[in-house]
């Protein structure tokens, strides 16, 4: 359905400036044509935005004027603006409602009617799937399991017994929720498995990226709380609490009973492995062995405060020429010596 550049502004709550042309799709600047609208995140791309075929472009307001003779939609943040209009535009094919007959349901399953349950699922006793949700084939479904409306689990995904899943949940193919945490006890001579009688409890709106693990908790609970976002290839303790809306890029791994706070940013391949306050950022390859307070920023391994880890990346850079200046001041050092120690009296 096409959308007049004046609809989607009402829709944003935005302005508009230039020729109220129809909208039929969105993309990247180098790929738009005629009839699409792109979007522009800072200065560095105008040059790429002029040349644009598309019919309009999102702008924030500090470059509205640098794009003179454009159609313009304006807000405050260009890319949330097209996240929300990405969606009236984006189309995914749905699978029709119903069980295959090439899936498995054990006896005491319940499935609402409105589910999608494709070929080579697995759907164990007692496991509850409600209304909306979307089981991909392979995916396994274990005992007692309760998947929450409209929530997608793609192909080959694992949901241990117990597992609970909220509304609106995105599981990526390959992803293991539930397993056994690596709990193990050394008597001198072996390691001893510790069982697990926890499990795992994602709530709304979550995505785990393909490939994830989140182990379930060896007592009590592994939770990952509302709005949250993990990204492929990460790793999650037993007992671990990711909370509210943050983000986990790639191949993050935490350690176990970790705490992440809400609206917490962690960079790809950081390694956690101790509390992490609210609104805090942990660059890429952290190592967070002390705990960071809420909005701080830390980089490095060790994880240090952020400012500080810059000056000393800096110096590091430095090292050969400070080496350099070093020995230098050392030769200097030791002529001066020399010759000081040449013109002492003998007889002091």
């Amino acid at each position: 359905m096409p959308y007049k550049l004046s609809e989607l502004a009402h829709l944003l709550k935005a302005t508009w400036s230039g020729q109220d042309v129809e909208i039929n799709g969105v993309n990247a600047l180098a790929y738009a044509q005629e009839g699409e609208i792109s979007f522009v995140e800072s200065p560095r791309f105008l040059e790429e935005a002029k040349a644009s075929k598309a019919s309009a472009l999102i702008v924030s307001p500090a470059l509205k004027e640098k794009l003179v003779n454009r159609n313009l939609l304006v807000v405050p943040n260009p890319r949330v603006a097209l996240a929300k209009i990405a969606w009236l535009f984006y189309r995914e094919p749905r699978p029709e409602p119903g069980i295959s007959p090439l899936a498995f349901v054990a006896e005491g399953a319940e499935i609402h009617e409105s589910a999608s349950v494709l070929p080579f699922v697995y759907v164990g006793k007692g496991a509850r799937i409600e209304a909306g949700v979307i089981l991909y084939p392979g995916v396994f479904v274990g005992e007692e399991v309760f998947i929450g409306r409209e929530s997608i689990i793609y192909p080959n995904a694992v949901l241990y017994p117990r597992t609970r899943i909220g509304q609106r949940v995105i599981i990526h193919a390959g992803a293991v929720i539930g397993a056994d945490g690596f709990g193990f006890a050394f008597d001198g001579e072996k390691h001893l498995k510790i069982p697990h009688f926890g499990h795992v409890e994602i709530e709304d709106e979550v995505e785990i990226g393909a490939n994830t693990a989140v182990d379930r908790a060896t007592f009590g609970v592994t939770l990952i709380k509302k709005g949250a976002k993990l990204d492929n290839l990460i790793q999650v303790a037993h007992n671990v609490e990711i909370g509210q809306a943050s983000v986990l890029a790639a191949q993050v791994g935490l350690t176990g009973s970790v705490r992440i706070g809400n609206y917490v940013m962690i960079g790809g391949q950081a390694g956690i492995n101790n509390q992490v306050g609210d609104q805090a950022l942990i660059a890429a390859k952290a190592g967070v062995a002390k705990p960071v307070p809420p909005k701080t920023a830390v980089a490095g391994a060790p994880a240090i405060e952020i400012g500080k880890w810059r000056r000393c990346v800096a110096a590091y850079e430095r090292l050969p020429e400070i080496l350099k200046e070093i020995r230098e001041l050392s030769r200097r050092l030791a002529v001066l010596e020399e010759a000081l120690n040449g013109r002492k009296d003998p007889q002091s």
